[in-house]
This record gives structure tokens, C-alpha cells and sequence, in this order.
């Protein structure tokens, strides 16, 4: 049976059957989406594990994934399965299996584009125990009520011409556009101040963005001559001195935020997962060292240092440019103490 996106929650909701699920379509980010809505959902009941499969597995033991599935846990009475890679020529050991599987539990069949020809999504669409879930590329008013969702979680208010630049110039895949999205997310994070067009174009410019995220990173570290001249560079291309501060602000929060949840006794992977929105899998390895050398009190003083940089910024904005360099090479500074050690 073919279902769309917003069948799912209540087909979850109201499944007490084994689920066979395929999830597939060119928008990988909504794949993603629908299968952690999926996995989410019966993970928070505490009675299912989760194991990822490989259909490359299939080739050379054609009922391993049937094993799997029928494996008894000792610590969790039922599976989700998530399985990439099935192909058509694997579809007799998928047959099989549905008509096999016990009374609980979910197997997810994740794919890319599918043509209407492939026997998988013919059997998934068929069978009168399969969903079929196409993810296809977010049209306009996908993205507008991703937009207005995402407005709404946060508690932001976006003027009508910020609307639609984001309209726009999000893409079409979900994956994509949720990434952008993030980057609106964690700048206004504790941040009274309005949202200004001005900005979301700076945020949503690939290079202004990456030279962002690269001052943080050289700044954490310690590397001032590196943290100057990027510095100089935003500036030079318009960017506000107050944009600057509070990109700062905003990553010695997250750190800060997962030392606390550290400091309780959770491992560095636990803690993370507090943080909204979540860290870029790209940039863990570096958070990680960050959150380890950085004390919290180097944190809470630069952050003062910062949070006063960004209210004399807005008193004097002809000494802007150079309190917004002054500031944050002296958070760099202490940066390259904490690296010392």
C-alpha cells in the first residue's frame, strides 16, 4: 500500500502488527526524516533494538537478515530493522520474510529512486502487509510549511520578505534545507534581538557561512593569526561585527552546555544529544576536543567578555569593527592556553 508522509503517524500509532516498511525517493533528507520519526517512535516504548543491515550482506548469506529479525535479544522483546542496499534480485528472500514475520516488530527497506518498473517497489505497493513511502523532492509548499515549522519550534518571528527569501533559496531536499535552516537556529539562539534579512543572507551564503564556522573553529583552538584574518575577512565583506560575537557566543554556549551534561557523569556522545539543533556529524571530532580542553570557567569568562563586546558594539558602532576583533582574540588567546596543556 502507497501512504504519504503524513499517513505515517497514525499507522504508527495504530500498528499492533509486524510493520514491513520500504521508505525510498531522491530526497535523501526526507528518507532520513521519515525513518527517525519511524525508529523514534518505538524506541521511546523501551521494548525494540535497533540494527542496520546491509543488503550486500544478501549476496553471500541469503538468510542473515531473517536471522537477525528472528533473533532473540535478551534485553528487548522486538527489532527495527533498517536495511540498505536491498535490490530486485534480492526480492524472494524479502517475500519470504514478510510472509514469515512474527507479531512484532518493524523491518524498514531504505532505498534511493526507485522506477516504477522495480520489483520492490511493485511488491511494497502490492502487498497487502507492505507501506510504500516515496520521498520525493520538497515542492514550495513543503518547504513554506518547513519554514513555518521550523519558525513556530523556535519562537521566531520572520517577516514576510524573510519568508520568502527562504522560499526561495532552500533546497529541495530536506537534508539540505534542514541544514540551512540550523544554521538561522543556533546564530538567533538566545538572542533577543530581530531577525534581519541582512543576516539570513550572510547565514545562508556557502562562503560567508564556512568562514564562520572556520573562525569559531580557529578561535576554540587558539590559532589568533589565523582567527584575525578570517575575521578581517567577514568584515570586509560586510558582515555585521555583531554577527561575529554572537557566532562566538553561540559555539561556546553548545560547549558549555554539554560540559554541564558531562560534568553529571554522561559520556561525550550522550551529551551531545541535548544540544538543538544537533552537531554536524563534520564537526564532532572537533567539538569533542573543544569540549575537553575548554574549563568551564574559561567558558563563563569569555562569554561575559563576549555578551558585554556585543551591547558596546551596539552603543558605538563607529569602534565596532575593532571591539568585535579586540574581543574575540582575546577568547583566542585563551584558547591557545587551554591547547598548551
Amino acid at each position: 500500500m502507497v501512504i504519504k508522509e503524513y499517513q505515517l503517524e497514525k499507522i504508527i500509532k495504530d500498528n499492533t502488527q509486524f510493520l514491513n516498511i520500504l521508505i525510498y525517493g531522491p530526497n535523501e533528507g526526507l528518507v532520513r526524516d521519515q525513518i527517525e520519526k519511524l525508529t523514534k517512535n518505538y524506541l521511546s516504548q523501551g521494548e525494540y533494538e535497533e540494527v542496520s543491515f546491509n543488503g550486500k550482506d544478501l549476496d553471500d548469506d541469503p538468510g542473515s537478515l531473517e536471522a537477525i529479525i528472528r533473533s532473540v535479544s535478551m534485553f528487548f522483546k522486538n527489532k527495527i530493522v533498517t536495511a540498505d542496499g536491498v535490490k530486485d534480485k534480492h526480492l524472494s528472500i524479502i517475500e519470504e520474510i514478510v510472509l514469515k514475520t512474527p507479531g512484532h516488530g518493524v523491518l524498514i527497506i531504505k532505498e534511493g529512486s526507485l522506477s516504477k518498473s522495480s520489483k520492490i517497489r511493485k511488491f511494497f505497493e502490492e502487498h497487502k502487509t507492505c507501506l510504500s513511502l516515496p520521498c520525493y523532492e520538497d515542492d514550495s509548499r513543503s518547504i513554506m510549511k518547513n519554514i513555518e515549522e521550523f519558525t513556530i519550534r523556535n519562537s521566531f518571528e520572520l517577516s514576510r520578505d524573510i519568508k520568502n527569501y527562504l522560499l526561495q533559496s532552500l533546497s529541495n531536499d530536506r537534508m539540505v534545507s534542514k541544514r540551512e535552516l540550523e544554521k538561522i537556529e543556533i546564530f538567533y539562539m538566545n538572542s533577543d534581538s530581530n531577525i534581519k534579512l541582512e543576516e539570513i543572507k550572510i547565514l545562508l551564503n556557502d562562503t560567508s557561512s564556512q568562514n564562520l564556522n572556520k573562525m569559531n573553529e580557529h578561535v576554540m583552538f587558539g590559532n589568533t593569526f589565523k582567527s584575525s584574518k578570517i575575521i578581517n575577512k567577514l568584515l570586509s565583506e560586510g558582515t555585521s561585527p555583531i554577527s561575529l560575537v554572537r557566532s562566538v557566543i553561540n559555539y561556546l554556549l553548545r560547549v558549555q552546555q554539554t560540559k554541564i551534561e558531562m560534568k553529571k557523569g554522561n559520556n561525550f556522545d550522550s551529551s551531545i544529544k541535548i544540544l538543538k539543533p544537533p552537531v554536524f556529524w563534520k564537526d564532532k571530532d572537533n567539538f569533542q576536543k573543544h569540549c575537553f580542553k575548554w574549563p568551564l570557567q574559561g567558558i563563563e569568562s569569555s562569554l561575559n567578555r563576549l555578551l558585554e563586546t556585543e551591547i558596546t558594539c551596539k552603543l558605538n558602532s563607529k569602534l565596532a569593527n575593532i571591539n568585535c576583533e579586540k574581543s574575540i582574540l582575546l577568547v583566542a588567546n585563551n584558547g591557545r592556553q587551554y591547547f598548551k596543556n
